[in-house]
């Protein structure tokens, strides 16, 4: 979570002392002068000007569907070429009627994408008829819990098991989310070890290629477009992010990728919501 940024405004209050005339004379007679009284300076708080609270963010409740990624266009078709009618805030929760098939934004082109999973030409119609892209909206699952809920002080980290194939979103010791992956294959393992999302490691939308990763063409050959909800834990090119490109069979059984943890589409946006940069990631067997 970023942190919470409090600001008080000081105001300067003034103390004043009055003091009191004190000498006096009359005809013939003599007077022995009366020290003047001091008035006790009174102490005035200083008055602050309060800072409101943050409001919180709501817990998501079943069934309930927000905006995940980023501001996200909404169209007057389920198409990128539809005209925009609008554009929805980050989290902002909406009221779907529907799915529908529409373009397969994520794959485009590629045409090495052997099986695309069928999510990938999903689109909601909203309550207003406009239409948004599936992938970039969440829906609370039964059973799950909300991956906004304020962790009562307690530390949200990751945990990755690459034995088990497993990925689990921690508050404190206890796993609230826990996730079948696909880590990095045995010619090229995920780091073990303890780890933290990088401050600027955060990308909703990224391509990824083998010499951004640091592999020259005899070690690796890649260029995937479109990886959503990318979370990187190292500066070797290793994060948590969407891996639409595998079948549906090597989550939790297989490792497969090229150090990355790889996650299907519910998953992936569930680790973005419940992760923040500085994040700690253990990955274990």
């Amino acid at each position: 979570m970023r942190p919470r940024l409090r600001s008080l405004l000081p105001a300067v209050a003034a103390c004043l002392l009055v003091p009191l005339a004190a000498a006096c004379s009359s005809s013939g007679a003599s007077f022995t002068p009366t020290p003047a009284a001091t008035d006790t300076p009174t102490a005035v708080p200083p008055t602050l000007t309060p800072t409101p609270a943050p409001t919180p963010t709501p817990p998501l409740g079943v069934g309930t569907a927000i905006v995940v990624g980023g501001d996200l266009r909404v169209r007057k078709t389920p198409s990128t070429s539809g005209p925009v009618v609008k554009t929805l805030k980050d989290q902002t929760r909406v009221t779907i009627d529907r799915a529908v098939e529409g373009e397969d934004v994520l794959v485009g082109k590629q045409t090495w994408v052997a099986s695309p999973p069928p999510w990938t030409r999903t689109w909601y119609q909203l309550s207003d008829g406009t239409y948004v892209y599936a992938a970039f909206v969440f829906i609370l699952q039964p059973g799950e819990e909300s991956p906004l809920a304020d962790p009562q002080g307690m530390e949200k980290w990751l945990d990755v098991n690459v034995t088990a194939q497993t990925a689990s979103a921690m508050v404190g010791a206890r796993a609230v989310y826990t996730a079948p992956v696909s880590t990095g294959s045995t010619q090229f393992p995920s780091p073990l070890g303890s780890h933290r999302v990088e401050k600027d490691g955060r990308l909703s939308v990224e391509r990824m290629t083998a010499s951004q990763a640091g592999y020259n063409p005899s070690q690796a050959t890649y260029d995937v477009e479109n990886v959503l909800f990318t979370q990187y834990y190292d500066r070797n090119g290793d994060a948590l992010h969407l891996n639409y490109w595998r079948p549906a069979s090597v989550f939790g059984h297989t490792a497969t990728s090229h150090g990355c943890v790889g996650m299907q589409l519910h998953d992936a946006q569930y680790f973005w919501l419940f992760g923040a940069p500085n994040m700690r990631v253990e990955i274990h067997t």
